[in-house]
């Protein structure tokens, strides 16, 4: 069975006492977060304990939500249930309701509804555990939350590295060092006979590697990604990043699946492969298939000689960096990988580079 609900369970302490224990201003702080948040309230009620204390429950169409409180200790527990994949509206009415009631500090759990029972600790962001270790991200503030058709979309505030993106769990760069994975990227540009005028960026959709590359004479960059919602969000809430990369006169951006751009005719001098990949992608034989054909389409769109830079995954990916190598070989020449320690990762990422061969077929 497939997701049905999110759920978030918060507790709010340092609350207003007084608002607390007074029944009729939270029905009216509830429907006023409810309609803020863009949920449809059906129906509230209250009910007022002896000798303190309240709990306060609406019927919403899209489920139902209840605040129980308790006074004499200036707490009050939250329950948003949404019948529905979309996050944003739960975390909206949350805010609403810890600005409300005056919260000094919040914590609160994300509950993903259906056949299985799955819990997000909604204080930290955690890293799946593919190598043998997870990392844990701090939030100092949640920026962004919500399901696109393709990923679960995360914005963050970190103490240490400023805002953080993250897909479906999985940390794409923060502002603290987004330039060491830029460099990497482009580096192998950089360091060849001439630099490229023509150049498509797979995956770029956030814009770092594309604001990076326009700091150079390029005379035409074409982006394209599969997700409307990354360009938005990045240059909403991430414009360190990526600045007005995607107003300048020589980028193009093209929501589009990388494989079928890929079908048409190119002459590309370097194709960027930002594709997002999860840690483990690649080791798994029926991502094979996939990894000939996309390498296969990306040299049929270079120029003869033309350059390919990506990057493959944590150096400790064992497996990644040989799969690599051998779907690269019938069409690539030159190969080479090379590694980077990107602090916000907590471990070194490997980078790779690639010329068509001159025996490639057209």
């Amino acid at each position: 069975m497939k997701i049905v609900g999110m759920q978030l369970i918060a507790e709010l302490d340092g609350c207003s006492s007084e608002l607390l224990n007074n029944a009729p201003k939270l029905q009216e702080i509830l429907t006023a977060g409810i309609l803020h948040s863009g949920l449809t309230q059906v129906h509230i009620c209250s009910k007022e304990f002896q000798p303190i204390g309240v709990t306060v429950i609406s019927i919403i169409a899209e489920s139902h939500v209840s605040i129980h409180t308790y006074p004499e200790a200036r707490h009050a527990s939250v329950d948003i249930f949404h019948c529905a994949s979309d996050c944003q509206p739960l975390y909206t009415l949350l805010d609403f309701l810890k600005s409300s009631l005056g919260a000094r500090t919040a914590k609160h759990l994300q509950i993903e509804r259906g056949s299985t029972l799955e819990l997000s600790d909604d204080n930290f962001i955690t890293s799946p555990a593919n190598r043998g270790f997870e990392v844990r991200y701090q939030l100092e503030r949640r920026l962004f939350k919500r399901n696109s058709p393709y990923h679960l979309i995360e914005v963050i505030e970190n103490k240490a590295f400023g805002r953080m993106l993250f897909m479906d769990g999985d940390l794409q760069f923060s502002e603290k060092d987004v330039d060491i994975y830029n460099k990497q990227m482009l580096a192998p540009l950089l360091e060849g006979e001439f630099l490229p005028r023509k150049i498509a960026i797979l995956g770029g959709g956030a814009g770092n590697v594309l604001q990076a590359l326009l700091k150079l004479p390029v005379e035409e960059v074409i982006v394209v990604d599969i997700d409307e919602l990354v360009p938005e969000i990045c240059q909403k809430y991430m414009p360190a990043v990526c600045s007005d990369a995607f107003e300048d006169t020589r980028a193009k951006l093209l929501i589009q699946d990388a494989n079928i751009f890929l079908q048409q005719n190119h002459d590309f001098d370097a194709i960027i492969c930002d594709l997002t990949m999860k840690p483990n992608s690649l080791t798994s034989p029926d991502k094979e298939p996939f990894m000939d054909n996309i390498f296969i389409k990306i040299a049929a769109s270079l120029k003869q000689h033309g350059l390919l830079t990506f990057q493959c995954d944590s150096v400790y990916n064992l497996k990644a960096k040989e799969l690599i190598r051998e779907t690269l070989v019938p069409s690539f020449t030159d190969i080479s990988f090379r590694s980077a320690f990107i602090p916000s990762y907590s471990e070194p990422w490997l980078f790779g580079f690639a010329k068509k061969s001159f025996l490639t077929k057209r």
